[in-house]
């Protein structure tokens, strides 16, 4: 062989490994001889199921999610499947996840249909009770192939077969497959067991944290202490609580007791915002009975309501056969948004794609909820979806699967909202083996800081499943949120107020959006979550009081998810003062700061809506320095807020007093820094309207 030849070879060898692999997993039936169908003819193990990538394999089990062929023993069936596009096939993949080995011939077609015959079976059973089957042609077609079928012979391999997924290659190389893992999960990730105080001997299952993380709600399984009928053995499940203390240990679990929990199974299903409501499984009906569906109590004075139905239009919920009882249930899980907009159900409906699927409702004015939506193709599969959980961002789910390639029975994903539809998801991922494990997973339940998640497991636990504790990584954490709530009252009584209030998030690449509040009115609360990473302006204004404004600063995480804001309004009437809160200076100086503007545009906007109103500006400092010099101080700051309120509201500045007080008159100890920054202050007061 002459150098160049040599050359050209070793050439050809390294383009020809450096080329990247093209994988092609089958995405449309074009045939099929059977299928197997369930009595509702629901899309469970029909031809549909071998499209796409894996749904079974790692665990190759027998699979809703998997195409079950519905022929003899004694026949054939067949199925031909397309391509996205036409590739010069090398390699075809078929994952046989029970009772492989049956696969009699394999045929190939290009894209004039012109058929191939890529394997003849000799005959011969496989040994394994399922197999990821890698199948080399000996004869390899010269024209690229878009379809493949496959013909099974159910002579060779007798009983109930089923195939996963078929996939074609134009390498060699073989064809592998990898569950949808998470980025960058730490290696020294732990779930963290919350202990014996917490935990028992007994099933500890689907904790719910509140959204400050305050509150732990779970249910508990066959104890001693849960309600149960005389002369019985403790068989029913009933809620109970954990409370943080001061020092961040969780206090001793007490049973939440009637009327939410009775001698039949009761399981809390969701947290309002506050943790003063809880969704509970089932609807308490008169008889006794316990009805498929949902209600809601709230906690009061007196302690907790009776549970209310939550209306759902056209609520219905299928049951499932239990294989170890075979008895039909009725399983239904739900999550609802922080601000109980928005419910999340996992439930099997008619028209589902398999099993229990999830889907969503959103609050009507009346306070039912919608007609179910289902949540798609991208997160449903044959198999069953539940436990969902809707982080406080409204876009980030968490859910369990038996559809989607995980490590045992049901593993645990997320995924994000994309649109507004609702339909449109990423694809999901799983949180990998340091939270799922070879067992049952489910049940996450996350704070407003999103810092950290609760879930239920029996890996490393007392007896049955405890509940665990996860610190969140960065590619499964949702959007950081922070809780503020507080009142709105009138300073002079301290009565509630039905004042409208306005909060706008901006940061420094979007324009200014609204956050929805939630108002208690009878109450003179309000409460709103708010997404790390955005300014945020706090206005109240309305007829009858000086309106006020406040900011908050999230570009960064606080220290605390939540934050207690209480407002006071000044009623417009002569004689009432109020302090200007965000009015700033420089230490020492009397330039009012451009931080400034929007209080002092408050003013004036109560000035022109009054044109009688007279005011009085009072100025005061700390009592540190001079006292002189404090005196004027204070008088050149009053005038300078007179001066920008003549000149740019053009306020007549006969309408305006002023008087200087200096270090006289302090609301608060002049002893430290803090006390100190209260008594520097200008005071605004109505002398006449």
């Amino acid at each position: 062989m002459s150098s160049k030849h040599l050359l050209a070879l070793i050439f050809f060898t390294v383009v020809s490994f450096a080329r990247a692999q093209t994988v092609l997993w089958a995405d449309k039936v074009l045939e099929v001889s059977s299928e197997h169908t369930d009595q509702f003819y629901s899309p469970k193990n029909r031809a549909i199921q071998i499209l796409g990538t894996p749904s079974v394999y790692p665990q190759m089990v027998p699979s809703p999610a998997a195409w079950q062929p519905n022929g003899s023993d004694f026949g054939e069936d067949y199925i031909k499947v397309g391509f996205e596009k036409a590739i010069r096939v090398l390699q075809v993949a078929i994952i046989e996840n029970v009772n492989p080995g049956a696969v009699a011939r394999i045929f190939g077609y290009d894209e004039e249909n012109n058929e191939y015959l890529l394997y003849q079976s000799t005959g011969n059973a496989t040994n394994s009770s399922k197999r990821f089957w890698r199948v080399f042609p000996e004869e390899v077609p010269e024209k690229p192939l878009n379809a493949i079928k496959l013909v099974i012979n159910h002579r060779i391999s007798k009983g109930e077969k089923q195939i996963d997924a078929i996939a074609i290659s134009d390498a060699t190389e073989f064809i592998n497959f990898d569950i949808n893992i998470a980025d960058d999960v730490p290696k020294n990730l732990q779930k963290e067991n919350l202990g014996m105080v917490v935990n028992s001997p007994y099933g500890e299952v689907a904790p719910i944290i509140t959204p400050d993380g305050n509150t732990l709600y779970f249910t508990r399984l066959e104890h001693p202490d849960n309600i149960k009928m005389d002369g019985e053995d403790a068989i029913a499940q009933d809620i109970w609580y954990s409370k943080l203390d001061p020092l961040g240990k969780w206090t001793v679990p007490n049973n939440i007791g009637p009327p939410i929990n009775n001698e039949l199974d009761n399981a809390a299903a969701t947290a309002s915002a506050d943790g003063n409501s809880l969704y509970i499984l089932n609807v308490y009906h008169p008889s006794g009975k316990l009805l498929a569906g949902l209600s809601k109590t709230t906690f009061t004075p007196d302690g907790w309501s009776i549970p209310e139905k939550v209306e759902i239009d056209n609520f219905h919920a299928m049951g499932q056969k239990n294989p170890k009882t075979e008895k039909t249930e009725v399983k239904t899980e739900y999550a609802i948004s922080y601000d109980e907009s928005i419910l999340i159900m996992g439930l099997q409906r008619s028209q589902t794609f398999g099993g229990k699927d999830l889907y969503v409702s959103f609050k009507k004015p009346d306070g039912s909820f919608s007609l179910p939506l289902n949540l798609g193709p991208i997160i449903n599969t044959a198999d069953d979806e539940g436990s969902p959980f809707l982080s406080a961002d409204k876009k980030t789910l968490y859910f369990n699967s038996a559809g989607h390639p995980g490590y045992g029975d049901a593993d645990i994903f997320v995924t994000r909202r994309l649109d507004d539809t609702w339909k449109n998801w990423s694809k999901p991922l799983n949180l990998g083996s340091k939270i799922n494990s070879s067992k049952w997973d489910g049940y996450f339940s996350i704070p407003a800081s999103g810092d950290f998640a609760f879930m239920s497991s029996r890996d490393n636990s007392f007896g049955e499943e405890d509940i665990f504790k996860i610190k969140l990584f960065e590619s499964i954490k949702p959007e950081s949120m922070t809780i503020i709530r507080g009142h709105i009252t009138d300073i002079s009584n301290n009565k509630p107020i039905d004042l409208p209030i306005i909060i706008t998030g901006k940061n420094d690449s979007t324009s200014n959006y609204l956050v929805d509040i939630e108002r208690d009115l009878e109450k003179g609360t309000y409460k709103a979550i708010l997404p790390v990473g955005y300014r945020y302006t706090i206005d109240l204004s309305g007829t009858g009081f000086l309106s006020l404004e406040d900011s908050i600063n999230l570009m960064q995480s606080l220290d605390s998810s939540e934050l207690i804001r209480d407002y006071e309004l000044t009623p417009i009437r002569e004689g009432h003062r109020m302090i200007l809160q965000n009015l700033f200076f420089d230490q020492g100086k009397y330039e009012i700061k451009e931080d400034s503007y929007a209080e002092l545009q408050r003013i004036i906007k109560i000035m022109t809506e009054y044109p009688t109103m007279r005011v009085l500006l009072e100025g005061y400092t700390d009592n540190q320095g001079n006292f002189t010099l404090n005196v004027k101080l204070a008088e050149n700051r009053v005038n300078a807020v007179r001066d920008y309120l003549v000149k740019e509201g053009g306020i007549n500045r006969s309408r305006i007093e002023t008087k200087s007080w200096g270090p006289m008159n302090p609301i608060s100890s002049n002893s430290t820094p803090e006390t100190r920054k209260k008594n520097r202050r200008v005071e605004f007061t109505i002398l006449k309207l």
